[in-house]
């Protein structure tokens, strides 16, 4: 089959002749219909691979829909010819089949497309991080990128009362207007939070990943709050805060990562049952921005990369703003 995999710090191998995944008793082998690219993890890993030794451990491409191609004999929630996503699979996605557990497998609706279908691998991590929303909650959310826009989603979905959000780009603000936003603010620079985005809010989710939009989330919430890290720190993986301030406002804090295979089950199970119910509702297609054969990955890659988030920082960058008109790029091995 043929499968792209990393050969080194910014240089990614096209072979055409990689073995198809083997598949123990607990496991599902997918046709890949497409996998999309993780704005941050796989750029993460693309970008610093050698450097830092998390980049050389992840999954890179792990983002899919396909249709099951075969089950181990413990596997009883799928079969072969069934519609699915993957969330955390075993094997990359940007290849013609991918191996994953049982438990990251979920249903996808038969009108899905897999170019969109691969969105919702972020479902499931979006339920878990906003596992703290409660109805008629204020709501902020740093950044909108993919992750950011599926957590507003979700959030509308538990009956947020108000959703506040704030990004770079004015134009992945107006797709949060579409998605549900009560109100969107443009931050001025990749380092600084809008000091008209408010406060008080019950729930602040960093959707971002960077340590001046973590402490800003700090910031955002009340007495008691609860700040919700949903953006990944591959990049700056070390965070300072104030613990004083911490103390003071008595937060609440979680991640979003699933840490057991229990919360990973019921994150998995919620998101199924979402995407059953309500794809008119979350809508997809206001976050795939573009589909490229699998041959064409590096020009994916390449567009995505025109981010300052992929600084540390500190560092000088380029880019002020995220790539422009870009969210979500679906990689199809076969594209129809």
């Amino acid at each position: 089959m043929r499968r792209i995999s990393l050969a080194g710090r910014r240089r990614i191998r096209l072979d055409h002749d990689a073995p198809v995944p083997a598949i123990g008793p607990g496991d599902v082998l997918v046709r890949v219909g497409a996998c999309t690219v993780c704005n941050r993890s796989d750029l993460a890993y693309y970008h610093y691979y050698g450097l830092r030794d998390h980049c050389a451990t992840g999954c890179f491409g792990h983002e899919i829909a396909g249709t099951v191609e075969a089950v181990g004999e413990r596997v009883t929630s799928v079969e072969p010819g069934r519609r699915v996503f993957v969330r955390t699979p075993l094997t990359s996605g940007f290849a013609e089949f991918a191996a994953a557990r049982e438990i990251s497998v979920g249903a996808l609706p038969d009108d899905v497309p897999f170019e969109q279908g691969s969105i919702l691998q972020l479902l499931p991590l979006a339920v878990h991080a906003t596992r703290g929303v409660r109805l008629g909650d204020r709501v902020a959310i740093v950044g909108q990128g993919p992750v950011g826009l599926m957590a507003l989603q979700v959030a509308r979905l538990r009956g947020a009362a108000e959703i506040v959000v704030t990004d770079l780009d004015p134009w992945r603000l107006e797709r949060s207007a579409l998605l549900g936003a009560d109100r969107t603010v443009v931050a001025p620079s990749p380092h600084a939070v809008p000091g008209d985005l408010g406060a008080d809010f019950d729930v602040a989710v960093e959707a971002v990943g960077t340590p001046h939009t973590a402490r800003a989330c700090v910031d955002l919430v009340r007495q008691n709050g609860l700040v919700v890290f949903l953006g990944t720190h591959h990049v700056d993986t070390h965070v300072t805060f104030d613990l004083v301030q911490w103390e003071r406002k008595g937060l609440r804090v979680h991640s979003s990562a699933e840490p057991t295979d229990t919360a990973r089950a019921e994150a998995m199970a919620v998101a199924v049952r979402l995407a059953a119910a309500f794809t008119g509702r979350l809508r997809l297609d206001a976050i795939l921005t573009a589909t490229y054969p699998l041959e064409n990955l590096q020009d994916a890659l390449d567009r995505l990369s025109e981010s300052p988030t992929l600084h540390p920082a500190g560092d000088d960058t380029p880019h002020l703003t995220p790539p422009a008109k870009t969210l979500k790029i679906a990689i199809c091995p076969d594209p129809g």
